[in-house]
C-alpha cells in the first residue's frame, strides 16, 4: 500500500469524529469534482447513478473486486471502501451528487469511433442504445465516462480479475459479454465510441 493511500485510509478511519466532511477524501484519487483521475485510474463519478456507486462499494466490500494481484488500483479502493459503514457510503454517495456532472472530455485513444458503434449494439441491450445504462438488469451508463476506463474495465472482465467472484451474478454477465469482443482493437474502439456519447439524462 502506497504512502498516499495510507494517510487516505488513516484519514477517512480517524474523520468520523471529527467536524471536516470526510466525503472529500473521495477527489484524492477521483479529481478535485470527481471527474476522473487517469493516473491513478480513477473513474469519473458524475456520471455515474446512485445506485451503480452504492453497488459498487459494497461489491469491494463483500470481495467481488479488488481481489485478484494484478488489480492493484482496485486493491487500493477494496481497501477504502472496507472501512465505510453504511451511513458512510451514504454520505459519500450525496457528496458526488453534489459534484457538477462532467462528460469525459480528453479522449486518450486513438481508436475508431465508428467501428465502436457498430461493435456496440451487441451491448446496448443491457446499457442502452444511447449508453444510458439499465437499472433493471444493474448496467452502469457508459456514455461520458473516459475512454481508457471502459476499456480498462473491459480488460480486467476479459482476463477473470472482474467477473469472476463468488456471488456476483452480474460480474459474471458482464465477463461473457467482454470476452465475445474479439481484438484488443475492438475493445479500444468501443471505449472510444462510448466515451464520445452525449449524456441522455442526468444520473
Amino acid at each position: 500500500m502506497r504512502s498516499w493511500l495510507l494517510v487516505m485510509t488513516l484519514a477517512l478511519a480517524g474523520a468520523a469524529h471529527a467536524k471536516e466532511d470526510n466525503a472529500q477524501y473521495c477527489l484524492v484519487c477521483h479529481g478535485s469534482n470527481a471527474q476522473g483521475n487517469a493516473s491513478v485510474k480513477a473513474p469519473n463519478l458524475t456520471v455515474l447513478p446512485d445506485w451503480y456507486l452504492k453497488e459498487q462499494l459494497e461489491g469491494f466490500q463483500k470481495g467481488w473486486r479488488g481481489m485478484t494481484p494484478s488489480d492493484w488500483h482496485g486493491r487500493e479502493m477494496m481497501q477504502v471502501a472496507k472501512i465505510m459503514k453504511p451511513a458512510e457510503i451514504e454520505h459519500a454517495i450525496a457528496f458526488v451528487r453534489q459534484q457538477p456532472v462532467a462528460p469525459a472530455k480528453v479522449k486518450l485513444l486513438s481508436a475508431d469511433a465508428a467501428h465502436g458503434k457498430s461493435l456496440y449494439q451487441s451491448c446496448a441491450g443491457c446499457h442502452g442504445a444511447s449508453g444510458e445504462g439499465m437499472a433493471a438488469v444493474k448496467a452502469p451508463p457508459l456514455a461520458g465516462q473516459s475512454d481508457w476506463y471502459i476499456l480498462k474495465q473491459l480488460e480486467a472482465y476479459k482476463s477473470g480479475e472482474r467477473g469472476e467472484a463468488k456471488g456476483d451474478q452480474y460480474g459474471a454477465m458482464m465477463r461473457q459479454a467482454a470476452m465475445m469482443l474479439g481484438s484488443e482493437k475492438d475493445m479500444q474502439d468501443v471505449s472510444a465510441y462510448l466515451a464520445g456519447l452525449p449524456l441522455t439524462t442526468k444520473p
